[in-house]
């Protein structure tokens, strides 16, 4: 296994693999599907200043998107590829309705984070950690997180926070000693934001809990046994 840079050619295998693993369920085409999972990781390419990619020969197993609070974004052209996507999907009415809630998702994650006092945030955010479900139980999340930590420590920075929910292994963070600084439960997430939840409701009713979490750099430096992954 290698950790490298992420190149734009590696979007394919991004896209590919979180639309694998957040399906689109009302779209048995895969269109709208495969566009929305493009969405979330432009979403996440903005402001990110550290991509790094875990390949084993020409096949993709993990990635990491890191944002620092400093430096330049890795790929600038992401802010104009979300906005070519965004209008792909909202030119049908199930990519439409698919984008209006990633936007309420990560507006509810902004809101989230003010609630739980990251209006002055850490030092860095890890926007994305995900592993292809082909890599599990192989140390590609292990390896990854290690990666990151050292980058930080070495770049200076001493505290980095990260949203993730039900829907991912929310017990590696607690195994790791990670501090949870915020939860927001499905069931809630229609009145946290505010709507009601009778104009989506299969969105409203199958939402997964979500988790903001904190940690010190050197805290988790210093911890044994770094395995598993998101």
């Amino acid at each position: 296994m290698q950790i490298r840079p992420m190149v734009w050619a590696d979007m394919p295998d991004l896209v590919g693999t979180f639309d694998a693993t957040w399906k689109v369920q009302e779209d048995p085409e895969g269109t709208v599907s495969r566009l929305s999972a493009a969405h979330f990781i432009l979403h996440y390419l903005v402001g990110a200043t550290r991509a790094r990619i875990a390949v084993d020969g020409q096949d993709f197993l993990g990635v990491t998107l890191l944002a620092e609070g400093r430096g330049e974004p890795c790929f600038p052209q992401a802010q104009e590829e979300l906005e070519q996507v965004d209008q792909q999907l909202s030119a049908t009415t199930l990519g439409a309705r698919t984008l209006d809630r990633a936007r309420q998702w990560q507006l509810t994650e902004v809101k989230l984070e003010e609630k739980c006092g990251l209006a002055v945030p850490p030092q860095a955010e890890l926007r994305l950690f995900l592993v292809s479900s082909r890599a599990r139980g192989r140390g590609v999340g292990g390896a990854l997180w290690r990666d990151n930590l050292e980058h930080l420590d070495q770049a200076g920075i001493e505290r980095f926070y990260l949203h993730t929910d039900s829907s991912c292994d929310v017990g590696f963070y607690d195994h790791k000693g990670m501090e949870r600084l915020a939860e927001l439960k499905g069931r809630d997430h229609a009145a946290f934001a505010g709507r009601d939840s009778s104009d989506d409701p299969q969105f409203f009713e199958g939402i997964d809990d979500i988790f903001i979490y904190a940690g010190r750099v050197s805290d988790q430096l210093g911890r044994d046994g770094d395995h598993g992954g998101r």
